[in-house]
């Protein structure tokens, strides 16, 4: 038995330059790329209530449009380029998992890497086994731990543009890729 991790798609997760109508639409702070769950949506309000605005893209978040004014709800799934553009504009992508499937990883853990984006993830073993923390990626546990990181790497913006850098190379020089990830399932076959 294998187990193929998620990975990234070399056509869309790549860094890349945005447009000045590009900067409008996707230059910020903070963003959440994700459906809404419950405890998602908890953990945003928190860092709403705690002066951290955020913009937060993703279906079924029309209950919190309005709800604080720090939340910038899209409300609107994005695809494709657009979804790239998200990940480039925000100085830090919060990268939450779904608590009903028991994720551990999901595609956002190598596509915000991938394209050049700073992460900040819920803390799981299999997530640290691919990004060192603190390194390549950095991750928490709870929502006072989030806030404090958030804080830190708003003023701190060499080292957090360090880490985005070596978490795009750490999915360059990996065997992260769809490409790589598809070979490696050939070469099991053969």
């Amino acid at each position: 038995t294998f187990l193929f991790l998620d990975s990234y798609d070399e056509r869309y997760h790549k860094p890349i330059v945005l447009s000045n109508l590009d900067k409008k639409k996707f230059i910020t702070n903070v963003s959440a790329i994700g459906a809404f769950e419950k405890q998602r949506a908890e953990t945003l309000s928190y860092l709403a209530q705690n002066g951290i605005e955020v913009d937060v893209w993703g279906n079924g978040w029309e209950k919190m449009i309005n709800g604080h004014h720090y939340l910038k709800i899209k409300n609107k799934f994005l695809y494709g380029k657009n979804y790239t553009k998200a990940i480039v504009g925000s100085k830090i992508n919060l990268n939450f998992l779904r608590k009903i499937n028991r994720d551990t990883i999901t595609s956002r853990s190598i596509e915000i890497p991938a394209c050049g984006g700073f992460m900040l993830s819920e803390r799981t073993r299999t997530q640290t086994e691919i990004f060192n923390e603190g390194v390549e990626a950095d991750f928490f546990d709870d929502k006072d731990e989030l806030l404090e990181k958030i804080k830190y790497y708003l003023e701190n913006e060499k080292q957090r543009k360090d880490i985005a850098y070596n978490g795009y190379k750490k999915c360059q020089s990996s065997n992260l890729s769809m490409k790589s990830q598809l070979n490696s399932i050939i070469d099991l076959i053969n």
